[in-house]
């Protein structure tokens, strides 16, 4: 079992050269088991019906630490290898959608490559710092997304040594929507919520309807 998880991780790991692969990225998360999930820690969110796993890279939390009590400003940015995949499922226990949040922009390019080489109908559209690529792959929906997160700090030094530091970083999502529609506790109370706003009147309206 512990190989099984490990050849899952290797699948799933974010520097995998996807382009290279004729099969969808992180197709094995659609197919783990209750029990190869736990196995592989993932952590279930009952409320929320999803199992969620979360890499953070310890060496650079201790660097920002170090950093902090010598009086430097940390580097408050991601760690390229950090991540964190979502599985969310539906009321029949099966994967409705799965959601892979990276920082690396080499494993980006490698997903837009093979987005390009393998994905249907792609579209790209873009609005501000966020550009998103939908395309489907055989019988599911997909989207690749880029967002700029525009941060700058200062140095702690003194006024006459404080420097400004462009810490601006990218987010990544990379996601497979199935033909599952997502339940739980949370989206049921959330449409609940709607629909007594609805009810008052309250619905605020977009602009899309007023055209």
């Amino acid at each position: 079992m512990k190989k099984l998880i490990a050849t899952a991780a290797l699948l799933c790991g974010l520097c995998t050269a996807v382009s290279a692969q004729t099969t969808m990225p992180y197709a094995k998360m659609l197919s783990l088991t209750k029990e190869q999930l736990k196995e592989g820690k993932f952590k279930y969110d009952d409320f929320r019906n999803q199992y969620i796993l979360r890499k953070g890279n310890g060496w650079n939390t201790a660097s920002n630490i170090l950093s902090g009590l010598n009086g430097q400003s940390a580097d408050i940015r991601p760690h390229p290898d950090d991540y964190q995949i979502t599985i969310q499922d539906g009321a029949d226990g099966e994967v409705a959608w799965v959601d892979v949040l990276f920082y690396k922009d080499e494993t980006y390019h490698q997903l837009l490559t093979w987005a390009q080489d393998n994905g249907a109908d792609l579209l790209e559209t873009t609005s501000g710092k966020l550009t998103k690529h939908q395309f489907n792959y055989e019988d599911y929906n997909l989207e690749l997304t880029l967002y700029v997160n525009g941060v700058q700090t200062t140095t702690r030094n003194t006024a006459a040594a404080a420097k400004t530091l462009d810490q601006s970083y990218n987010t990544y999502h990379f996601t497979i929507f199935t033909k599952n529609p997502p339940a739980s506790d949370y989206l049921t109370k959330e449409a609940a919520k709607q629909a007594k706003r609805d009810a008052k009147g309250k619905k605020k309206k977009s602009v899309d309807d007023l055209m």
